[in-house]
């Protein structure tokens, strides 16, 4: 194989790994409820997540998190955790279900947000 077709075939499974991280996994058990994919903030506009999990066995509690990084740990299986405002562009935010040792147990769920 050559040099430019093995970047090639990188390329297409860094974008197939990313894609199935985000959507691909998406478990109907987590849910965001609101805000909806695709919603649009205002500059200091604070983003309110509403949420409803139901942990599969072995699952414990959640944590939430915005582009990649956790921003929260969410105890409850049903409520609201409120973001701070977000710097503008697009951001993803997700839901994962960890055990009591915080390790993700496969159930997860995300949305993108944009603020303006």
């Amino acid at each position: 194989m050559g040099q430019k077709q093995l970047k090639h075939t990188c390329h297409i499974i860094a974008i197939s790994v990313a894609m199935s991280v985000s959507y691909a996994s998406a478990d109907p058990n987590v849910k965001i409820l609101s805000p909806a994919d695709g919603a649009i903030f205002k500059e200091g506009e604070s983003i309110p997540v509403k949420y409803k999990i139901k942990p599969n066995p072995g699952g414990d509690h959640s944590h939430i998190y915005i582009n990649h990084k956790e921003a929260g740990i969410l105890r409850r299986k049903k409520a609201t955790f409120t973001l701070n405002p977000l710097p503008s562009g697009e951001h993803s935010i997700c839901l994962k279900v960890v055990n009591k040792a915080h390790a993700p147990i496969g159930q997860e769920t995300c949305i993108k947000v944009t603020r303006q």
